[in-house]
């Protein structure tokens, strides 16, 4: 705002001759400032009167566009730029942070406002900040993205199965689990995933995913075990608009986010016998209805399931329907344990070293005899998981450059003295009395609560009341 003399001068004094020089001052002074105005501000300020003629020109103005005052001072506006905004506000009112490319190469974002005189519009102004800069590295960058984009697709035509290389390991057992897997993939049909907790599911499934013609589709994980039953049925199939209870807005569920795609349920064995009706009916008819909606949605999925217990005989029991199962199992990929195949955990805890090295800050460059004798003698009931857990703790706990077994957690320096102890050949039954020790002992750790105990072990808590009920702790 300014300080207006016109609040303190009224018409009828202007007959005093004492107020010509006043008024004179006064015209001086605001030119002035003006002036300095025009010279301080950092955008290129334009002011043209009721005939579009330039009568304000401020000196980033003169940088931007290279144009003197004298130039353009008391010039029509037109004859320097064919697409105006400033100009535009005489008619249409004001404008703010509007983009604008008033000539070629120069981009601003303006902000523009009528000059009004009582009622009258007698002019306006427009300041622009320049922004040629930040939309031209936004267009390489777009390029850059798009170029990328091309080639990532171009390697992949070259290079299939490189999803898979995320899965290491080059043992017999896990080459034919791979080898399986990468067939099924460029296929649409149904995946069930079987295997323990910890032997890395979830990757073949993403994997399965990114080398499948919906690639580049969403990927949505349904992890069956973790919804509450009261709310599975609305994160699988949404809620409709002003749905009663629902939220007003409305939501879609994992279904409709996975249209395109894959939709991957995770610890599919924990879902209830209703909810596996509907699963059922959405799959064999690829349509959903949201909760409160009468209308159906079409979707559009590829369905990938695992789990770690064993189907057949869920549906035996009848806690698993059957027909769902042969939905879901239309190509089994049974991944097999880290004990079953040990020729992969050198390669693996080197790789872990690596990756737990730099995440940590330290260098590790070697790893001590015994400790790796200790690791391949080791049962694994928590699989790969259970591998990176005790690999980051002697990362983080080594002392110089070598990672021993001193460090080691006590489930393997008492695993392995069991062993020698009582010279224990049956690999079956030593994995049986690791996991009865440690399931034991984490327990006792949880004071008897079996769903901290799970959370400790990093399984489910479904997994734990399998395994307590095969060892017979239930």
């Amino acid at each position: 705002m300014l300080k207006k003399l016109s609040q303190n001068i009224h018409p009828q004094d202007l007959a005093d001759p004492k107020i010509i020089p006043v008024l004179w001052q006064y015209l001086l002074t605001l030119e002035a400032q003006l002036e300095a105005v025009l010279e301080t501000v950092n955008e290129a300020v334009t002011i043209i009167d009721r005939d579009d003629v330039v009568v304000g020109w401020s000196r980033r103005a003169q940088e931007m566009y290279k144009i003197a005052p004298e130039s353009i001072l008391g010039q029509k506006i037109e004859d320097f730029f064919s697409s105006l905004v400033v100009t535009g506000v005489l008619n249409n009112g004001e404008v703010r942070d509007s983009y604008h490319q008033p000539c070629r190469g120069t981009h601003v974002l303006i902000n523009a406002s009528p000059i009004r005189l009582g009622g009258e519009i007698i002019g306006s102004v427009g300041a622009e900040r320049d922004i040629t800069e930040t939309v031209y590295l936004h267009n390489e960058l777009s390029k850059a993205s798009h170029q990328v984009r091309l080639l990532e697709e171009e390697i992949k035509k070259f290079a299939p199965g490189e999803s898979f290389t995320k899965i290491r390991g080059k043992s017999k057992k896990l080459g034919e689990i791979v080898s399986l897997a990468k067939k099924v993939a460029g296929t649409n049909a149904a995946v069930l995933i079987r295997g323990e907790s910890g032997t890395g599911k979830g990757l073949f499934a993403e994997a399965i995913h990114q080398e499948s013609q919906r690639g580049a589709g969403p990927f949505v994980i349904v992890n069956c075990g973790a919804i509450p039953p009261s709310l599975f049925e609305s994160e699988l199939f949404g809620c409709q608009e002003g749905s009663g209870g629902y939220d007003q807005k409305g939501k879609p569920g994992k279904f409709e986010l996975a249209n395109g795609g894959t939709i991957f349920f995770d610890e599919v064995d924990s879902l209830q016998l209703d909810m596996q009706v509907k699963l059922l009916r959405a799959l064999q008819t690829k349509k959903i209805y949201r909760l409160g909606a009468e209308e159906p949605i079409m979707v559009d999925v590829r369905v990938v399931a695992a789990t770690n217990r064993d189907l057949e005989k869920l549906v035996a029991q009848g806690l698993f329907r059957e027909d769902l199962y042969y939905q879901l199992n239309v190509v089994a990929v049974d991944i097999p344990p880290l004990r079953e195949r040990k020729d992969d955990l050198p390669e693996l805890v080197y790789l872990f070293v690596q990756e737990f090295s730099a995440l940590h800050g330290r260098e590790i460059r070697e790893i001590e005899p015994e400790l790796m004798s200790i690791l391949l003698s080791y049962p694994w009931p928590g699989n790969i998981r259970e591998l990176r857990n005790v690999i980051e703790r002697l990362v983080i706990l080594a002392e110089g450059e070598k990672i021993s077994a001193a460090h080691l957690p006590d489930s393997l320096r008492n695993i392995k003295a069991m062993a020698d102890a009582e010279n224990v050949s049956n690999l079956c039954e030593l994995t049986e009395r690791a996991e009865r020790q440690m399931i034991l002992r984490t327990l006792e750790e949880a004071g008897g609560n079996k769903s901290k105990a799970a959370k400790l072990l990093g399984i489910p808590r479904s997994t734990l009341y399998y395994k307590l009920k095969n060892l017979n702790l239930l």
